[in-house]
């Protein structure tokens, strides 16, 4: 099994990768801010020259630029990274399913908190890990070096690494303020030497949450008793999440257009519907989008819709309807607004929108004009098209269907499965792909198989024999041919 898919042994092990990807984002900030600082002295005169920067950058050429002024082209190695975070998360998944407790993951479920929110905890919890963090935030907040600096960061600061434009950094602004945020709830709270803006307040854990996330196991207990004592008044019972929060995972996907295994024109579809949404969002027009993704399981739908909110750089939420027990259906049908959940998917889908619904026409056709009313893009995702009402069906702006995939697609899909593992020069991938008429899900899924048998074997590469025993664990009747 490779690295990437190796569930964390404690919550220092989590941490300790997490804290590493920070380090990455802040030395790319600092190399950024350098070479910022270098072009802006070649020009500037004074001190007035340096403030007015931004304005005049662009506007004038510096002449004769250096060696080290050259722009540097990213290697395939710093692009791969964008997929970090599902790789991440995919760790999360295999910790849990071992019964192991991580601190950060646990409460960001428990909250239903954002990709932003979980970033900013960590970034704010590193100086308790080493100072060295406070260091360099110090130095991206006012360029200069200096050890007796406050270890903390600033709210501008955060908003400037953590976002990537205008819309996410006043929405994740936004997230911080009300009862629900994490400064109401006391995870977290603003830090100010004298009276000055939001901006430039620092930002600060409360010492008994410092004490939990950094715990080596933590106790899911002291996380249920901390949330119950965060509240301005005292609570009589312990909080449960609700309905909504346990069904609906909020998730940053990193897929790219390219890392699909689709028909061009399956593909050029998506993107046409990408490209709607990405207008109406933008333009914050009351104009929702509604998609029918239709395929058999492992085709690649939650995977399709996940290149697209990717690409319209929004979190992906996700909610499986036969995982929602019919008495919660409509408490969590009223949560799911367009407002929290710009893109949302629906999986499973003829649970409600079938022919023996959990809730009446009326009050899921009302929910779905709402979202029509505002910009949104709602997707619907099915394996069988006929167990969708007819009614449902004509409600939406695109019906997508998605094949399993030919030869070719299955011979890629099997390379991407097993990358970073090391298998036996005698595995003939093209006849592989040839008897293997697969989805790419149970592709990857007899990958994972084929793996964790090698290495319960000790064996030192995944062989010919370790696949048939994957596909035989999976009741799969397919008898390879060497």
């Amino acid at each position: 099994m490779g690295v990437d898919q190796m569930p964390f042994a404690d919550n220092w092990a989590y941490l300790k990768t997490e804290l590493t990807w920070l380090d990455r984002l802040l030395m790319l900030a600092i190399a950024r801010q350098k070479k910022e600082t270098k072009e802006v002295r070649k020009v500037a005169a004074n001190r007035a020259d340096v403030v007015s920067s931004h304005w005049w950058k662009g506007v004038i050429l510096v002449p004769n630029p250096g060696y080290d002024d050259r722009q540097v082209v990213p290697t395939p190695r710093q692009r791969k990274s964008t997929g970090y975070q599902s790789q991440l998360e995919n760790r999360i998944k295999l910790t849990a399913e071992e019964s192991v407790v991580l601190a950060l993951p646990s409460l960001r479920n428990y909250l239903n908190l954002t990709l932003f929110e979980k970033n900013l905890i960590l970034m704010v919890l590193a100086p308790e890990v080493n100072r060295r963090y406070g260091q360099l935030y110090h130095f991206l907040q006012t360029g200069e070096e200096s050890k007796s600096a406050s270890d903390l960061p600033m709210m501008d600061l955060a908003l400037r690494l953590l976002c990537r434009n205008d819309l996410e950094r006043r929405r994740a602004r936004a997230s911080l303020i009300g009862p629900q945020s994490l400064i109401e709830k006391r995870i977290l709270r603003y830090v100010s030497p004298r009276a000055t803006t939001r901006l430039s307040s620092y930002l600060q854990l409360t010492e008994e949450w410092v004490d939990y996330l950094l715990a080596e196991q933590p106790d899911q207990q002291v996380l249920f008793q901390r949330l119950a004592t965060s509240q301005p008044e005292p609570v009589l019972a312990l909080p449960e999440p609700t309905a909504a929060t346990r069904a609906v995972k909020i998730r940053q996907p990193a897929v790219s257009w390219d890392q699909l295994i689709l028909p061009a024109p399956v593909i050029s579809q998506l993107q046409t519907l990408c490209q709607q949404a990405s207008a109406s969002l933008l333009t914050r027009s009351q104009t929702g989008h509604t998609a029918m993704l239709v395929g058999a399981m492992g085709t690649g739908k939650t995977m399709a819709a996940g290149a697209i909110a990717n690409s319209l750089r929004q979190p992906l939420c996700e909610i499986d309807l036969s995982q929602v027990h019919p008495d919660d259906a409509r408490s969590v049908l009223l949560t799911l607004d367009a407002i929290r959940y710009p893109v949302l998917l629906i999986r499973s889908a003829s649970v409600w929108f079938g022919r023996s619904a959990d809730l009446p026409t009326a009050s899921l056709l009302q929910w779905l004009q709402q979202r029509r009313n505002a910009p949104s893009l709602t997707l619907f995702s099915t394996r069988y098209l006929h167990t969708v009402k007819a009614s449902w069906r004509q409600q939406m702006d695109m019906i997508s269907t998605l094949p399993l995939p030919h030869k070719m697609a299955r011979q890629t899909l099997l390379r991407q499965a097993f990358s970073g593992i090391v298998c036996s020069d005698q595995i003939d991938w093209e006849s592989l792909a040839v008897q293997m008429k697969l989805s790419g899900g149970e592709l990857s899924a007899i990958a994972q198989a084929a793996v964790a048998i090698a290495q319960s074997k000790h064996a030192k590469t995944v062989t010919f024999s370790h696949i048939q025993q994957a596909i035989k664990r999976r009741g799969l009747s397919i008898n390879l041919v060497s």
